[in-house]
């Protein structure tokens, strides 16, 4: 009967011991949790601070998207442009280099033209030919130094009435080979209005004194022509430099 005593007290001083064991984990766990939870929620403040400033980064940088997209399109569109207005201006480069290639050939043309009649008036004063004709002549020279003048401006004068056809037609229509077209199927004459060429007019076209081929004028401007080649009359290649005589 005195042991039951003793063993309960000694089951009660164990269970007071666990207890405030116990207690002490407990305390000691609670306090880490504590810690453990205050610094979870000073992380979940920091990455929800973080979050905020990585959607206002992403508004930002959407927005700077956008402006780069409208800019690209911007560009695009005046690259367009420029593209367009640097073929046109190709174009309108190669069109002004044509044109300066027929006012040089024009040009050399005159010059031609201007010393064979020169040639041609001295011979006329040698044979004592009319003083008509003599007029005739220093009046189409004229006119031709002020075209070949205003050929080397490039500028096309308007010539004056009569003043070189009445010795043109004294010399035959003689005129030069400015251009051969491909296959020598048309040939560009510095024959044009202003010295008397017609559409339907026929031209022999000769090399040395060799004729080698027709020719039939189908477009006429102020100071040059364009005449189809007829080809059962071609013999041989034409070349620039050819003369051309008007048929009668």
């Amino acid at each position: 009967m005195h042991r039951l005593p003793l063993f309960l007290c000694v089951v009660a001083l164990f269970g007071a011991t666990l207890s405030a064991v116990l207690f002490f984990r407990i305390g000691n766990s609670k306090q880490l949790l504590e810690v453990q939870l205050a610094d979870t929620a000073a992380r979940a403040t920091k990455l929800d601070s973080d979050l905020t400033a990585s959607n206002e980064q992403t508004g930002t940088l959407k927005a700077r998207l956008t402006a780069l997209d409208a800019d690209l399109d911007a560009t695009k569109t005046k690259l367009s442009a420029t593209e367009s207005r640097a073929m046109q201006l190709g174009v309108d480069l190669a069109q002004t280099k044509n044109l300066l290639t027929l006012h040089e050939q024009n040009a050399r043309a005159l010059a031609a033209q201007v010393a064979s009649l020169k040639d041609d008036l001295a011979d006329t004063r040698a044979s004592n030919a009319s003083p008509e004709a003599v007029a005739a002549y220093k009046n189409t020279i004229a006119e031709l130094e002020r075209q070949l003048a205003n050929s080397r401006n490039g500028a096309a004068a308007p010539s004056a009435a009569g003043a070189a056809t009445a010795v043109f037609a004294s010399r035959s229509g003689r005129s030069t080979v400015l251009t051969v077209g491909p296959s020598s199927a048309f040939v560009v004459l510095n024959f044009g209005s202003a010295r008397g060429a017609q559409l339907g007019q026929r031209l022999s076209v000769s090399q040395g004194t060799e004729i080698v081929a027709t020719v039939l004028i189908s477009d006429v401007r102020t100071n040059f022509s364009i005449a189809q080649v007829q080809a059962d009359t071609l013999r041989g290649d034409l070349h620039k430099g050819d003369s051309a005589l008007l048929i009668r």
